[in-house]
């Protein structure tokens, strides 16, 4: 089962993620009116997508997963561009005189920087949700083999939700006591990037790919206006935002699963346009686009500093075509080949 509207979704949380970090200054991303847009919740609609597509991914083949060739498959797929974007990272802190933590390389180098609060958010920031993905990966083997293939979708929905609920529960009150605020930087890393705070989105995304399977052949139609719906929904719930409600460690998880699901059951003039080629590549892209942004950033703008301080508006626009451009062709020249090159092995 291809789900090729899925895939540019992937390119948009991207861009969403990168106009946060880079670009919340720059019009019309300043504007009241979707200004709110464009923010962290991009990491979250990530995890539940990983888990989503690992369940489609591996379903249609009807066997056990044999966790060596996975585990190798996986690596494959996300450590080539992630070495290279750190890499990069940490030739640039060279190159403009910013001491790298050496302390940090071990971890970074292994992607186990977010199990450790000091070290999460040192050198490749965005590495660290690379971190959390090695949590999903590793457990999926078990989770698809000894849970999902056994027992039934309403006792694997329950066990889901529940371990949502409770882990909701845990950001919510730790949130609002301010637990994260103390002795800083340990506590606030360990509530926002601690990879367990994650695992509740993985598995929302592997309870909806569940679902697509259960529903796709009696419910694949036109679903544009409730794919809108969804959308005004959550962006109605990123304006007004729930007290104490957690959006970075999934609070809008189980909503991100229903416009996953939507869209992938959806044959309507939305998920048409989303099929274009153009587009797919954009979203096969789009991973090149999250972890190299900030090392893209930092090169430019030691290129082009003048520019950056006299006209800050189009050298963000330039660093986005930029951006884009390097990650197309590392996906096409770099990870591609190196993919096939390490499932070979």
């Amino acid at each position: 089962m291809r789900l090729e509207q899925l895939t540019f979704t992937r390119f948009l949380a991207a861009i969403i993620i990168v106009v946060f970090h880079f670009g919340l200054t720059i019009p019309p991303f300043t504007h009241p009116s979707i200004s709110f847009l464009f923010s962290n919740v991009g990491v979250s609609y990530f995890f539940v997508l990983s888990g989503f597509v690992m369940i489609i991914a591996y379903s249609k083949s009807g066997k056990r997963i044999q966790p060596i060739t996975y585990y190798k498959n996986r690596f494959a797929r996300v450590y080539p561009v992630y070495l290279i974007a750190l890499l990069f990272t940490i030739f640039m802190m060279w190159l403009c005189n910013i001491p790298v933590p050496k302390d940090a390389l071990p971890y970074n180098f292994l992607m186990l920087q977010s199990w450790f609060p000091p070290y999460p958010m040192l050198i490749n920031r965005t590495g660290w949700t690379l971190s959390v993905e090695v949590l999903f990966y590793l457990s999926f083997p078990f989770l698809f083999n000894r849970i999902y293939s056994r027992y039934k979708l309403s006792v694997v929905a329950i066990g889901i939700l529940l371990f949502w609920l409770l882990s909701q529960l845990l950001s919510s009150y730790l949130q609002s006591t301010h637990w994260n605020l103390k002795n800083l930087p340990i506590n606030h890393n360990l509530l926002y990037y601690f990879p367990p705070m994650h695992f509740n989105q993985f598995l929302i995304g592997n309870l909806f790919g569940i679902l697509l399977l259960h529903t796709y052949d009696r419910f694949s139609r036109n679903w544009d206006w409730l794919v809108l719906l969804l959308l005004a929904v959550t962006a109605a719930l990123l304006k007004y935002q729930i007290p104490n409600g957690n959006y970075h460690n999934g609070f809008l998880a189980i909503l991100f699963g229903f416009i996953i699901l939507v869209i992938s059951l959806n044959n309507g003039l939305i998920s048409r346009v989303c099929e274009h080629r153009i587009f797919v590549f954009l979203g096969e892209a789009s991973f090149g686009i999250y972890i190299l942004q900030i090392p893209v950033h930092e090169a430019l703008y030691k290129i082009t500093k003048p520019f950056y301080y006299t006209q800050p508006n189009n050298f963000f626009y330039v660093y986005l075509i930029v951006l884009t451009v390097i990650a197309a062709i590392s996906y096409q020249f770099i990870e591609t080949p190196l993919r096939k090159m390490i499932r070979k092995l």
